[in-house]
């Protein structure tokens, strides 16, 4: 039969009376085994106790637990004598905060899996900081993870009773979820039920009650094959990052303001800046490699770029500095979702507008200008590169006409 061990009916048991069987030293650490399994080990897709040893007017800290050729190891940073009798304390800091992340994972996946019953539970990890969990079978968009983290948040508002109970392996059901094949490796296993929301096949340490967790969030995710990996947080952990985000948004709201619901909207447009830099860039290294894009047509100069990342007043600055001579055109052209363009024209025998207004209207645009500058925008421009080949194109036959 397997063990009822203390950490799963009293998980909240702190303080156990042991013996110290064997302490071996180990790269730069200290193996100690001791006479109860009374400390969770590593295992299962989660990590091991912390806590400390104290033997007399001694106190040695141990920072991980494994299972090593079977048997339970705390591991020190210093030796302690065999046969010495001892005073374990588990870090209850770090066990609750894997307790919250635990059970907030068999909810959180519990949610998916009521949605998406075809997603597999792949890799998990859970510690005292964080879970992470490869949900396995489909990409799943943020909306589903969203949907799946409010369901959690609801099952802690109900404080619902986390029950354990041990069962033979033949006599689970298909409605307990298992990690596929764990039902062949054991004859009993613990299953850990929360209402009837949840129940699963689980070794790892959980709350007593869905109240317990505090508050549960995703904190990253990402596509990974064909599924998707996601990182969330519970309890403490969760309400810091999530302190810590508000804040950092709202000092950058008073150094750039914006109202909070504008959020979207600021990320989306530094998003745009960051893109349309990495094309200006591109772009300059062009310039300075190959020279600006000129041409003879007919004994005309026609000078045309595709410039991305500048505004009209950059255009019209340019167009001022740049001092054409004899017979030329000179086109500018900012890609964008509403792209704008500038036909700069000296010598030329009628006004810049007859050589190209024509062309800009037609694909939807609008403009006007003097004789020998021409400016012109679209509202919307779903593939600017494509509109500003058309254009020059136009131009190259007006030109020669």
């Amino acid at each position: 039969m397997i063990n009822d061990y203390p950490y799963w009916t009293d998980p909240e048991r702190d303080e156990f009376s042991v013996t110290i069987l064997s302490c071996t030293k180990s790269d730069n650490h200290f193996e100690i085994v001791i006479d109860q399994e009374v400390v969770r080990a590593a295992g299962g897709g989660q990590a091991g106790d912390k806590g400390e040893i104290q033997f007399g007017d001694e106190t040695e800290k141990f920072n991980d637990t494994a299972r090593i050729d079977g048997k339970l190891v705390l591991m020190a940073s210093s030796p302690i004598e065999p046969d010495t009798a001892a005073t374990v304390r588990i870090d209850m800091k770090w066990r609750k905060a894997m307790m919250r992340n635990h059970t907030g994972e068999h909810l959180f996946v519990a949610a998916i899996k009521k949605m998406h019953p075809e997603i597999e539970l792949g890799y998990i990890w859970i510690d005292g900081e964080r879970g992470t969990v490869d949900l396995e079978g489909k990409e799943l968009g943020f909306e589903h993870l969203i949907k799946a983290e409010q369901s959690v948040q609801n099952m802690i508002e109900k404080s619902i009773q986390v029950d354990m109970k041990l069962m033979k392996a033949s006599d689970i059901s298909s409605e307990v979820r298992a990690r596929e094949g764990l039902t062949d490796k054991h004859e009993v296993m613990r299953i850990v039920e929360v209402g009837d929301h949840d129940t699963s096949a689980c070794s790892g340490i959980h709350v007593t009650n869905t109240r317990d967790i505090g508050f549960f969030k995703v904190i990253d995710f990402k596509a990974k094959g064909e599924g998707s990996r996601v990182t969330f947080a519970a309890g403490d952990k969760a309400k810091k990052t999530i302190e810590a985000t508000y804040n950092e948004v709202l000092r950058r709201k008073h150094s750039y303001p914006f109202e909070m619901e504008q959020i979207g909207d600021v990320l989306d447009k530094a998003k745009s800046a960051a893109d349309e830099r990495k094309l200006m860039v591109e772009k300059i290294v062009q310039l300075l490699t190959e020279g600006i894009t000129s041409e003879d047509i007919g004994g005309i100069t026609f000078i045309h770029e595709y410039i991305p990342g500048l505004d009209s007043k950059d255009i019209k600055n340019i167009i001022k500095k740049i001092k054409l001579s004899g017979p030329a055109a000179l086109l500018l052209f900012i890609p964008g979702e509403k792209s704008t363009l500038t036909l700069s024209t000296n010598e030329l025998p009628v006004d810049a507008g007859e050589y190209i207004a024509h062309i800009v209207e037609e694909m939807g645009g609008k403009g006007g200008g003097s004789r020998d500058v021409y400016t012109g925008g679209f509202s919307e421009t779903e593939a600017p590169e494509e509109t500003y080949s058309k254009i020059v194109d136009y131009l190259r036959t007006r030109l020669q006409e």
